[in-house]
């Protein structure tokens, strides 16, 4: 794997404190605290701004400064939308090719998912959630549109993050989804495990309104004309 120069490193370190809501959204940049937090220069930092910023994690407002974006629902619901429906696909074919191998790694995915549910360790289990779906593009030899799809659902997963913060998400019911889809795939019922899929993806919906109301401020204005993700 090629090593990353300073502005992929300044990319990837900025694009991980918005996900990860270390810069949360609608702060002002100090673009010589980061210099110092990320250990890179400022050139490097305002290049990746700039790349950021074509991706919707930064606003530049002119006399003013550099800024956190705040979250689009709007962007956020077509960004879900196109993944849900991609990977409805993705799922059905992998179904009908997937090995083994693969299935015992699902499998192992979902025993990790399982201590980090029980240790409180939601970032990591968020991340296995994400290893566990991406091990079907990779399956189906799709992984350059599963990249696609998580640079298109940026705002998609800012929102699961922030989720993060607030008490009350059923992570059980979560893991128990990803047990149901291996049971289909097991089964080779290619269509239930899509239609599981779909279904688990579906659950942002619920937390939408739970979301809005702790954070009203992180979101984009037009969040307050539409409290619910509808697509």
């Amino acid at each position: 794997m090629p090593m990353m120069n300073q502005q992929d490193e300044a990319y990837e370190g900025l694009k991980t404190m918005v996900l990860t809501m270390q810069l949360k959204p609608g702060e002002k940049i100090d673009k010589h605290r980061l210099e110092d937090k990320l250990g890179i220069g400022i050139t490097p930092i305002r290049e990746a701004i700039i790349r950021l910023r074509r991706e919707g994690l930064f606003n530049v407002i002119a006399q003013s400064g550099t800024y956190v974006a705040k979250i689009d629902l709007d962007t956020l619901s077509q960004g879900r939308y196109a993944r849900m429906n991609i990977e409805r696909s993705v799922t059905a074919d992998a179904v009908k090719i997937i090995s083994a191998d693969d299935i015992t790694e699902l499998e192992r995915l979902l025993q990790m998912q399982s201590l980090y549910l029980r240790s409180g360790d939601y970032d990591k289990f968020f991340q296995a959630d994400e290893d566990f779906h991406e091990l079907f593009y990779k399956v189906t030899d799709k992984e350059f549109i599963w990249h696609w799809l998580r640079l298109l659902n940026l705002q998609f997963d800012r929102f699961r993050y922030l989720r993060l913060e607030l008490p009350g998400l059923e992570w059980d019911k979560i893991l128990n989804q990803h047990k149901e889809i291996v049971a289909r795939i097991k089964a080779q019922d290619a269509a239930g495990a899509a239609d599981l899929v779909v279904d688990h993806l579906h659950m942002v919906d619920d937390d939408v309104k739970i979301v809005l109301a702790a954070y009203p401020e992180y979101f984009a204005p037009q969040a307050a004309a539409q409290p619910e993700v509808t697509q």
